[in-house]
């Protein structure tokens, strides 16, 4: 699933255990340059350099001609360790950036949430208000002009039938036959889907530059800006943090890019068939409480990530979590202990303000742990994740009869998605825009790998500044404001990779080709090493 971005860490993880790494291994940063004497490797898994090759060559050219003996086959010599990580310099300044960036997105979250709660008023119990604001009795509302019975309606999830023997009962919506026609008071009935769009196209060109139209688009572009730029400033802190006090971090390769979504599909729609032929509640709390502990895992770790930065000191782990063998500090356990409150208000009150905070964390954490070894793997990622997204919101459709993305982000009342009020419904319930958490997570996996291409120039003093992350956050938010002016204008949810890869793609290898680096940056790459130590070994040495 895009939006949880946990198969290609599965994938990741087990061929690393294929490998005989169980570990994910730590970054070591690296520029693929030629050399005079290159190091390469023999046929039997040797390494030897360029000196000794061409001796190597002269003796058996030798010994071949008679001029002397042939030297006896040396034995395979073993793989050279990989030198220690020595990590760039840190950017000058990039401490009090963060910590602004921190103070900024939590004012954010905070200026946002309220306007979003002053939009409810109270509407009497039994009651539902008209969009011209006229309030009638709720068992006056007529689905024939008003379309589907709203979730305060007593018939909610429901429609009246004509049955073979001629009689009308009341039917749920989901025992519809599948590809219609849908009767009226039932969410698909062409009629009331074209009156609907007709009225939203024209309340939408209405509102366009009203504070009603704009602010959630706002409030959109700001959490989704924001959480890019800081988990992507966040990811040098850590590329630059000192070997003794790093932190492996997963590290995806060319590999593990194909196969994103492959595995995203399949857990994509293997969550649709659970919503929609299993979909007790007990399955859908399932889910969700599976999703949101990871949140709250994610809030112990940002917690943790904002102490240290204010002390700009490591804290010291106070124990390691058994089954994931992770060490966890004070400071992270009272996160997760944080988290835990949350979640237990998240499920009794399904809050849209604590299902932000949980999303937001949980991309901050996506963004600053994983990092992708190259240019090529993250252009493999954007592009294979490109057209997974076109797949499942646009021809998902006529496949499966549903739109199963949409299906899957309405379906599981879990942190999977960020929503932004937009309207209050006659039933006094506020009514959401949504951005996925795949629509942050995965640009900005690659928008923090080009600022640490950034951090490499300016070590080589051949840069000055984070200009690979400045232009990339340009075109990210150009492409969300494409995005949601497409989605407003057709009233249609709309892939946004769809949008925002080419942006990125297109304006880091324009930028690339004028400065004259695309040949370097197709080439740099951060390798890694093949061994960590144990996290109890580590909690030991710094204890």
């Amino acid at each position: 699933l895009k939006q949880t971005i946990l198969a290609p860490l599965l994938i990741a993880r087990v061929r690393r255990a294929v490998l005989g790494q169980a570990r994910l291994p730590a970054q070591m940063a690296s520029s693929r340059t030629k050399s005079p004497a290159p190091a390469r490797r023999s046929e039997d898994g040797g390494a030897k350099d360029g000196a000794d090759q061409a001796g190597e060559g002269a003796t058996a050219k030798a010994g071949a001609n008679g001029a002397g003996p042939a030297a006896a086959p040396a034995a395979p010599e073993a793989e050279p360790p990989l030198p220690p990580f020595t990590p760039p310099p840190r950017p000058s300044g990039l401490r009090g950036s963060l910590l602004r960036l921190h103070a900024a997105l939590g004012a954010g979250v905070m200026v946002f949430s309220f306007l979003g709660q002053s939009m409810i008023r109270p509407i009497p119990p039994g009651k539902f208000e008209m969009k011209d604001g006229t309030v009638i009795d709720i068992n006056d509302f007529d689905p024939a002009t008003l379309g589907p019975f709203p979730k305060c309606h007593p018939r909610f999830g429901e429609h009246q039938a004509v049955l073979e023997n001629g009689t009308t009962a009341w039917v749920k919506n989901s025992a519809a036959p599948s590809g219609g026609p849908y009767p009226i008071g039932h969410p698909e009935n062409a009629e009331w889907i074209e009156t609907s769009h007709a009225d939203a196209a024209k309340e939408n060109f209405a509102n366009k530059f009203t504070w009603a139209g704009l602010q959630p688009n706002l409030h959109l572009l700001t959490l989704a800006s924001l959480c890019v730029v800081l988990g992507s400033k966040h990811a040098v802190w850590r590329f630059t943090e000192p070997p003794d006090t790093r932190e492996a971090s997963p590290l995806l390769q060319a590999e593990d890019a194909y196969w994103f979504p492959v595995m995203g599909s399949c857990v994509l729609f293997g969550l649709f068939c659970i919503l929609r032929y299993l979909g007790t509640d007990f399955i859908k709390k399932a889910i969700s409480c599976g999703i949101v502990a990871m949140c709250m895992f994610g809030v112990g770790s940002n917690l943790d990530h904002l102490v240290s930065l204010i002390r700009n000191k490591v804290m010291q782990p106070l124990l390691v979590v058994p089954l994931l063998d992770e060490p966890m500090t004070v400071v992270e356990l009272v996160g997760v202990v944080l988290g835990g409150v949350l979640a237990a208000d998240f499920f009794s009150s399904t809050n849209w303000i604590i299902n932000n905070i949980f999303g937001v964390s949980f991309c901050l954490v996506g963004i600053k742990k994983i990092g992708i070894s190259s240019f090529k793997t993250g252009a493999v990622m954007l592009i294979g994740l490109f057209f997974y997204d076109v797949f499942w919101v646009f021809g998902s459709k006529p496949v499966f009869g549903s739109n199963v993305m949409v299906s899957v982000a309405k379906g599981v009342e879990a942190p999977i998605k960020l929503m932004f009020p937009r309207a209050l419904s006659g039933c006094g319930t506020l009514q959401h825009s949504m951005l996925g958490l795949g629509d942050i997570v995965v640009p900005g996996i690659f928008i923090a790998f080009l600022a640490k291409w950034d951090t490499h120039r300016m070590g080589e003093t051949k840069a000055s500044s984070f200009v690979y992350l400045n232009t990339a956050m340009v075109a990210y938010v150009l492409s969300l404001i494409m995005t949601v002016s497409i989605m407003l204008f057709f009233n249609a949810a709309q892939p946004a990779l769809l949008y925002i890869v080419p942006y990125l793609l297109i304006t880091t290898v324009t930028l690339a080709l004028c400065r004259g680096e695309f040949k370097e940056l197709w080439e740099w790459a951060i390798l890694e090493a093949t061994e960590v130590e144990p996290a109890e070994e580590k909690a030991s040495k710094q204890d």
